[in-house]
């Protein structure tokens, strides 16, 4: 579906835009407003969405028509969350966060290491980039790979404190590893940088294009 914007939904835009735009002259009530605005519409349209995406299919389809009662348990285990507001057996209320817990543990124990070790693998691999065909050493690729590989050992070097920095064997790699670090680090806030300004020139094109009317 196609969204239109009518004028009246162009008028509440672009005061929502300016309202949360008056941060950058300071944090004023005007700000705040917006801001638990949005809040709350956030949380709405979470509420709304759960129940018409998981909630109300759940108890609809795989329960009532499926005959799916298992789905009872979770549903159960959900809800004893909000027996915190009950005092007298508000204990009950740990259960849930404890399953949350230990699921969430286990899910990261059992699949995230293998991401990781693979990353760990291909990160020393072969350094040397071959066609398909014949067999012919891609160059730039090749330098790509060794570089990276540089870098990476060097990075690591940097954090190695065994032996001490005098060391030249140590030294000089560490050295090169905190400039790589950073680079690196730099590098990850200009893309966060352009990320925020990719988002003011969003705003900027509403603006333009949908509240003044004017094409750009």
């Amino acid at each position: 579906m196609t969204w239109t914007w009518t004028p009246a939904a162009a008028w509440v835009g672009a005061i929502a835009t300016f309202a949360c735009l008056t941060y950058l002259w300071a944090e004023n009530p005007v700000f705040r407003a917006a801001e638990h605005i949005f809040v709350g519409l956030a949380s709405g349209f979470g509420i709304v969405g759960n129940w018409d995406q998981y909630i109300k299919p759940t108890i609809q389809t795989d329960i009532m028509k499926d005959g799916k009662f298992i789905y009872f348990i979770p549903i159960i285990i959900g809800l004893m969350i909000y027996l915190q507001y009950f005092p007298k057996v508000s204990w009950l209320a740990r259960y849930p966060m404890s399953f949350w817990v230990g699921y969430g543990v286990g899910y990261t124990l059992a699949f995230q290491p293998a991401v990781l070790i693979k990353q760990v693998v291909d990160s020393y691999g072969s350094k040397f980039a071959v066609t398909a065909k014949g067999g012919g050493i891609i160059f730039t690729q090749t330098l790509n790979n060794v570089l990276f590989w540089v870098f990476l050992l060097t990075a690591l070097s940097y954090f190695f404190f065994t032996v001490k920095r005098e060391n030249k064997l140590v030294g000089w790699p560490a050295w090169f590893g905190r400039w790589v670090i950073m680079v690196g680090l730099g590098a990850a806030f200009g893309n966060t940088v352009m990320a925020r300004i990719s988002l003011f020139i969003g705003r900027l094109q509403f603006l333009f294009t949908y509240w003044l009317q004017i094409k750009i």
